[in-house]
């Protein structure tokens, strides 16, 4: 059997039910993914990160900088 889950410290939770009764002993082989599951949380938010995404390119469009050096302070 064959299970995806959550590390929660010590814990790890389950995406569903192992149908094993409270107390059954078990032996647990980790196998992280080689993606980053973050990412594939935030697919599902696509349109919501792309227009994030331009309001920050539209607000660094708009921002003043001050040069590195400091020229142009008084």
């Amino acid at each position: 059997m064959s299970l995806r889950g959550v590390v929660r410290g010590r814990m790890i939770e389950l995406e569903e039910d192992p149908h094993l009764p409270d107390g059954a002993k078990v032996e647990v082989q980790i196998s992280v993914p080689t993606t980053n599951p973050f990412w594939g949380l935030l697919r599902d938010y696509a349109d919501l990160l792309s227009e994030i995404e331009q309001e920050v390119m539209t607000e660094r469009e708009r921002a003043q900088w001050r040069p590195a050096d400091g020229e142009g302070t008084d």
